[in-house]
Formats: structure tokens, sequence, C-alpha cells
């Protein structure tokens, strides 16, 4: 397995902005009842992507390693906390799991191994105690 280049990660990062500003200039119509769904989503988006123009400008490899890492961990809790706390709140005739399912996650297990190496801390797949094995189906 080999660590991404700068580029790869740079190109999936630019995806991920790409399907987050087309949620936001997609969506016309916010039903009340999914609005703490919704707003969930979208404060995690902004934590998960908060970094990204710092990151694509400076042009630094490690500080893309690191926020990919952040990024596919964030993404990957973010699923969790939907499946659990919002699993019938949907946005534009979308679920908001299905909506978390476009974001790429090329390099998802490159990057925790890459992380692990760097700090000698096993990165484990479960959110604490609850694990959910279809996730990513």
């Amino acid at each position: 397995m080999h660590t991404p280049t700068y580029d790869e990660l740079k190109k999936e990062l630019v995806r991920a902005l790409d399907i987050h500003i087309d949620i936001l200039k997609d969506t016309s119509l916010i039903d009340p009842e999914h609005l703490d769904g919704i707003m969930f989503m979208m404060r995690s988006f902004g934590f998960m992507l908060d970094r990204a123009p710092k990151v694509l400008l400076e042009e630094n490899p490690e500080e893309m390693n690191f926020l990919m890492f952040q990024y596919y961990s964030l993404l990957s809790e973010l699923k969790y906390n939907l499946r659990l706390n919002y699993p019938h709140a949907h946005l534009q005739q979308r679920s908001l799991e299905e909506i978390v399912q476009l974001f790429p996650t090329t390099y998802e297990k490159e990057m925790k191994v890459w992380w692990e190496q760097l700090t000698g801390l096993h990165v484990d797949d479960s959110k604490q105690t609850i694990e959910i094995e279809d996730l990513n189906n």
C-alpha cells in the first residue's frame, strides 16, 4: 500500500469540495422536519473542509496528508451519526446517508496507515463500542 501523492489527494479534496458546493447550490427547499439532521450534516462538512482552502494554497504535502486523514475520519463519524441519529432525514428526495455516500473515500485506508505509521497509534474502524459493518455499502 502506497501513500497517495499530493496531487492525488488534492484531486480527491477538490471532488469533495465540488460535491459540497453542488449540495448547496442544488438545494431549493428544506423540509422543517428534517432541518436538525441537515444542519448537523452541513456543520460537519464545515469542520471537515474548513482548512481545505489554506492547505490547497500552501501546497504542503504533510498538511494535505493530515487534512485528508482528518477528512476521512470525520466523514466516517458523520456516516455513523447520520445513520444513528437522523435515519429518516432527507434533502432533495435523498436520505442524508445517501448524500454523504457521494463523498470520495478513495485513499481512506492509505491515510489511516499513514497516520498509524506517523504516530504509532492504531485507528479503529468502530465508533466507541458501536460497529456497523455495512456502513460503506
